[in-house]
């Protein structure tokens, strides 16, 4: 009986840690994807904006903001939205 309760004890850790790892994953995908349109947005908003072809200092993409009502489904096309109005300003 002892032996039955570490198996589930075990099962239940691998389990949780299985999950876990999930959960991470899929946030770094999201977050890659978002700071790659950041990336891209940003060097098209300043190169617009300075009249330039010259690929400007990208500065570290920010946290992915929550997503509002019209803002687009892709991870990647909201960072492009961000990126291209950051890059716009500077």
């Amino acid at each position: 009986m002892n032996g039955a309760k570490i198996d589930m004890k075990k099962f239940l850790y691998f389990t949780l840690v299985a999950v876990l790892l999930v959960f991470v994953s899929e946030v770094y995908a999201s977050t890659a994807q978002f700071c790659a349109g950041f990336e891209r947005g940003y060097v098209a908003g300043y190169q617009q904006a300075n009249n330039t072809n010259l690929t400007p200092f990208v500065p570290v993409c920010p946290i992915q903001p929550l997503k509002g009502f019209g803002d687009p489904e892709s991870d990647f096309e909201h960072g492009y939205q961000i990126g291209f109005t950051r890059g716009m300003n500077n």
